[in-house]
């Protein structure tokens, strides 16, 4: 294979970061392997926790950084403060390495309903389970007063405005309240306010945003995976599984169109993890590493066959 140094002039490698949630973290471990194999990263674009991870990273161009910074904020206050088990609980769904609980007869089912009825009262009553001044808190921190011009590397995290039905690309202002756009679930974040317009969760449009790469300026897009990769057949007992379902289906056939865009996907997918579930870090993490490494060849030909292109 040839010499990545040489052609670095000629290529720039983007990197397209999914939404998932906690099974995001794996794009610390792909980020971890391209850094190892000296693989060159020359901007980010970002969706969701991608936008996260991807953030995190422009601002210091340093995958173990990343990793360090990101294993320290998983395990902070403000993280906890945030109480994300809630949603586990309200879906009744455990950790991963958690044991299911034995049938409880009538009281676990009247405990079940009573989660329900949480849900269904705090649903109707505000915008998002989670309090803003929460979320923003958390991003604050990792970022502070970080400006996409201070990144190391070019960046931009993908939004939805709410009003206008359409995607966002935002590279420029604070990188806190952008990623905290980028990373407002429906429902469970509330919308964040940017330059007039109503922002939530980028995954909504553009789960895997290669596109967003590309008008970064990328000619080499390495789309990261980190979907289930299945449908979860479960459920489908009331109207709401019913609607979640039909949206998942959705979000899904959107996500494998937009990975057929990409030069090079790395499939960090099949994770055994709710999304809201940020236990046992470095599982995913790893995750990630291994499947970055299996696509390590497909990778090389991607940028050797763009560098042919030049002279």
């Amino acid at each position: 294979m040839g010499n990545l140094e040489e052609i670095s002039d000629h290529v720039r490698v983007g990197l397209a970061l999914s939404g998932g949630g906690a099974r995001g973290l794996a794009q610390v471990g792909v980020l971890k392997v391209l850094e190892r194999e000296g693989i060159p990263v020359h901007l980010v674009a970002g969706t969701s926790i991608g936008a996260v991870m991807g953030g995190l990273y422009a601002c210091c161009a340093d995958a173990l950084a990343t990793e360090a910074r990101v294993l320290e904020t998983i395990g902070s206050g403000s993280m906890q403060s945030l109480d994300l088990n809630k949603i586990l609980k309200l879906s009744d769904i455990h950790p991963v390495g958690g044991e299911s609980p034995p049938d409880g007869g009538w009281f676990a089912s009247a405990q079940k309903l009573l989660r329900r009825v949480h849900a269904s009262h705090a649903a109707m009553t505000k915008q998002a389970v989670i309090e803003s001044e929460q979320i923003l808190g958390v991003f604050d921190e990792l970022f502070g007063d970080c400006t996409f011009d201070q990144a190391r590397i070019p960046f931009a995290a993908v939004a939805v405005d709410l009003e206008e039905g359409c995607q966002v690309i935002i590279a420029k202002g604070r990188i806190a309240p952008a990623v905290a756009a980028s990373s407002a679930i429906a429902g469970v974040f509330p919308p964040v306010e940017i330059g007039g317009r109503s922002l939530v969760d980028g995954g909504y449009t553009s789960p895997v945003p290669i596109e967003a790469a590309r008008t970064l300026g990328a000619n080499v897009v390495i789309g990261v995976d980190v979907s289930t990769g299945a449908i979860d057949r479960g459920g489908l007992s009331n109207a709401i599984e019913v609607a979640m379902r039909a949206n998942e289906i959705t979000l899904i056939a959107l996500e494998r169109e937009q990975l057929h865009r990409a030069d090079v996907v790395v499939p960090a997918r099949g994770q055994e993890r709710h999304w809201s579930d940020y236990s046992a870090p470095e599982e995913a993490i790893a995750a990630g590493e291994r499947a970055a490494e299996r696509m390590l060849e497909s990778i090389h030909v991607a940028i050797e066959e763009r560098a042919r292109l030049f002279v």
